[in-house]
């Protein structure tokens, strides 16, 4: 018995769209790269600084390492911040890519309110201890603090001067260790208020022992003070 064969339709082979998009995607890529990085579309035209009073924006920017002319792209706003870093007077620093043509350069100042003497003239130093920059000559009303910057001495110290009883006249403020805060005041009288805990009632305590007389007075154990 005869048997037909029928010849089923030739399959259509369907091509892979995954060339085409690598093609598309590769494209946009050099494009891209070109626009970014060759073009004149987005070269920095502006550096822009803010918040610079104590240094000047010239020198903010000459740290920065960042120039009008080149790619936007090619500011890296971490390295920038640590090159500005290394400025004694920044406290903290942020960096913006404002597209097209602009980097935004914030620094945040630290505010010096005291000073440690040097050889050559003074270290300031800002409500934490640390060095907020320099200076030949002492700024008018700014108490020197004999301890080093950067120190748990200094941090100590700025703290025990930030509290002091306005009665009180001082003329010298020490910190051998960041224990042993020491107060001078007019007239020679010394308190060893020690670290800047309890300050309230250490301070309280010495100034009933100076009512009564005494010159030399360590309060650093409050409940327990010596004097001489």
């Amino acid at each position: 018995m005869a048997q037909t064969v029928r010849q089923g339709k030739p399959e259509l082979k369907r091509r892979s769209k995954a060339p085409w998009l690598l093609w598309l995607v590769a494209i946009f890529a050099v494009v891209s790269w070109w626009l970014l990085y060759q073009s004149k579309y987005f070269l920095i035209e502006t550096v822009s600084v803010t918040g610079a009073t104590r240094i000047t924006p010239a020198r903010v920017i000459e740290l920065a390492h960042v120039n009008v002319g080149q790619p936007l792209i090619g500011v890296n706003p971490h390295q920038v911040t640590k090159d500005i870093a290394v400025l004694p007077q920044i406290k903290s620093v942020t960096v913006e890519r404002s597209w097209p043509h602009t980097v935004v350069i914030h620094v945040t100042e630290r505010k010096p309110i005291a000073a440690a003497r040097t050889a050559t003239g003074y270290v300031l130093v800002d409500e934490q201890g640390t060095k907020a920059g320099v200076a030949t000559v002492l700024p008018k009303g700014m108490r020197v603090i004999a301890a080093d910057p950067d120190t748990h001495a200094m941090k100590e110290a700025v703290r025990v001067m930030l509290q002091l009883p306005p009665t009180w006249k001082v003329i010298g403020l020490a910190a051998p260790t960041q224990d042993s805060v020491t107060v001078t005041l007019v007239g020679g009288r010394t308190i060893v208020v020690g670290s800047s805990e309890n300050l309230v009632q250490k301070f309280k305590v010495a100034s009933i022992l100076m009512h009564k007389g005494y010159d030399t007075i360590n309060v650093s154990a409050p409940d327990a003070p010596a004097i001489k």
